[in-house]
């Protein structure tokens, strides 16, 4: 299946999770990423996470016997490359210099992902994503008790999200001036395009109820079976469907005088157990029906099993098969753009992870 990427050479330079994950996007739409190893692989080798961020990939082994000189290697292969990921500011790259690859060659575009810019004061961090997602508020305190490990790594996926079309801009900018430019992505910066509606918290705004501007609609509602449904409902446009769907449409003038409810701590707490009684005498599917026929935004929380076994997932391409080396036929994320009109979501142009070293003479020559 072509690419919108087809034709173009990426060489992947990076061990951390941004740079493999933005190589996985490129080499989805086509593009020919050559992935640069240690003789030992990745550090990231042997896990289920390395097969679906480096699948079709090529991979070259640096510094072993079939590789050469790292420095050489890099300088070699950047030579006939249109684009270069690279960890921290690119000042080495397996012993080279991202400076002298692109005096090397001025048509080269490069992606630099450090986890912070060089004007703040942990520049020089390796991108690991702990580091970057505990400076930027992910490891925040949900509810008491500490801080919350996510194993989601925010950071660096939205780090690869923003540098893709960043890199694409400056291939498309090369068309013009002939000259290829560097991007700057620190991790650390990406999170601030990721914060969603946190972008507008003032100072003096107040704190943070059970939804957003109301203090008695939760987020979250157990219901009969045990399952849990997600509701946004904090506002009069699907707040007073909720109630009408309740067979109390009567509720809504009390609910939506959030000035007295904050006021009145008893009567708060005396909606927030009726709210609470009320979703547990149904099912969490059943209600998720009820409130789409009602027009109030409202879903049971899937398993992650669930989720990945939907008929949708499997029909719009966002989950499929692949044969990997190590892992045997696995389930992955699908490609999640569709270029053309496609879109059929077969997955059967989706290459494995490649094994290390495999494509090394391929692209050096030798034996």
């Amino acid at each position: 299946m072509a690419g919108a990427l087809d034709g173009y050479r990426v060489l992947e330079c990076g061990g951390y999770v941004a740079s493999q994950v933005l190589g996985m996007l490129l080499a989805d739409q086509g593009a020919e990423v050559v992935k640069l190893e240690p003789p030992g692989g990745d550090a990231m080798r042997g896990g289920a996470a390395f097969a679906v961020w480096n699948r079709g990939k090529k991979s070259v082994a640096v510094g072993g016997a079939d590789g050469g000189a790292g420095a050489g290697v890099v300088e070699r292969l950047a030579a006939t490359a249109d684009a270069l990921i690279c960890d921290g500011d690119g000042g080495d790259v397996f012993g080279a210099s991202l400076d002298g690859l692109e005096a090397a060659n001025p048509r080269l575009v490069s992606v630099a992902m450090p986890a912070f810019g060089p004007e703040h004061p942990d520049a020089g961090l390796p991108p690991l994503e702990p580091l970057v997602a505990a400076a930027s508020g992910v490891y925040i305190d949900r509810g008491g008790g500490g801080p919350s490990l996510i194993s989601v790594p925010h950071a660096s996926i939205f780090g690869a999200l923003t540098a893709a079309p960043a890199l694409a801009a400056a291939l498309l900018a090369r068309e013009t001036t002939g000259r290829g430019q560097r991007v700057m992505m620190p991790l650390y910066d990406a999170m601030f395009g990721a914060m969603g509606a946190h972008l507008t918290r003032l100072p003096d705004a107040p704190g943070l109820y059970a939804q957003a501007g109301h203090p008695v609609v939760a987020r979250f509602y157990e219901c009969a079976d045990g399952r849990w449904i997600n509701l946004n409902a904090g506002y009069p446009r699907a707040l007073e469907p909720m109630v009408a769907a309740f067979g109390h449409p009567e509720w809504a003038a009390a609910l939506l005088d959030t000035d007295s409810l904050l006021a009145h701590p008893e009567e708060r707490a005396l909606w927030i157990e009726t709210l609470t009684a009320v979703w547990k005498t149904r099912p969490a599917l059943e209600w998720e029906g009820i409130m789409a026929d009602a027009g109030v935004p409202a879903t049971m929380c899937r398993t992650i099993d669930e989720w990945l076994a939907s008929e949708q997932a499997a029909a719009m391409g966002a989950v499929v098969s692949v044969d990997d080396a190590d892992f045997g036929a696995m389930r992955q994320v699908g490609v999640q753009v569709h270029m053309g009109g496609g879109g059929d979501g077969d997955g059967g142009h989706l290459r494995r992870a490649p094994r290390l070293g495999d494509h090394t003479r391929e692209l050096l020559g030798g034996g």
